[in-house]
């Protein structure tokens, strides 16, 4: 969802800004997973996964951070960096079997998780029937971020028309 994202708003409309534009979303949308290497080396100590890398100060920070280091300036810039690496805590909002995530953390200790174990990826990968569950997940996916993706992609349009090469004037 972060590549989709940056990719539709990305600055730069060529076919290599673009595929910058994916690369950049989608590795921000995987940063929050980076709390599985931190549980690897065992810095916090095992099950330690959906941590502070799930919350919005997390996303704050590394879009913000991302957005000046790939040179995408402005407050859009950052919104989009900051929404590429939010769409993955949301996305496991929805759909976790865990305990939850610490979503707003530094502020409580409390987990969030919207509580749907029906949609959870692990419930899907049981599944006796794969290719039905991972229908169903893409078809809940598209309904979560569709709207999203759509409105970013109109916005974008009405930003970077290219001019009409010929001027009859």
């Amino acid at each position: 969802m972060g590549g989709s994202l940056t990719a539709a708003t990305w600055p730069v409309k060529t076919p290599a800004g673009l595929r910058r534009g994916l690369l950049v979303g989608a590795i921000l949308g995987a940063c929050p997973d980076v709390d599985y290497l931190i549980n690897w080396v065992r810095v916090f100590g095992p099950g330690w996964h959906h941590g502070f890398t799930h919350s919005v100060l997390f996303a704050l920070v590394v879009g913000a951070g991302a957005s000046w280091v790939f040179g995408v300036r402005g407050w859009r810039g950052a919104l989009v960096c900051i929404g590429a690496v939010l769409s993955h805590p949301l996305l496991d909002y929805l759909t976790t079997y865990s305990r939850g995530l610490l979503l707003w953390w530094p502020v409580t200790d409390q987990r969030f998780k919207l509580g749907n174990e029906a949609w959870s990826y692990y419930r899907f990968a049981g599944d006796s029937q794969v290719w039905i569950a991972i229908v169903k997940m893409g078809v809940i996916e598209l309904l979560v971020f569709g709207t999203a993706f759509a409105i970013s992609v109109r916005c974008s349009r009405r930003r970077y028309r290219v001019a009409d090469p010929v001027d009859p004037r």
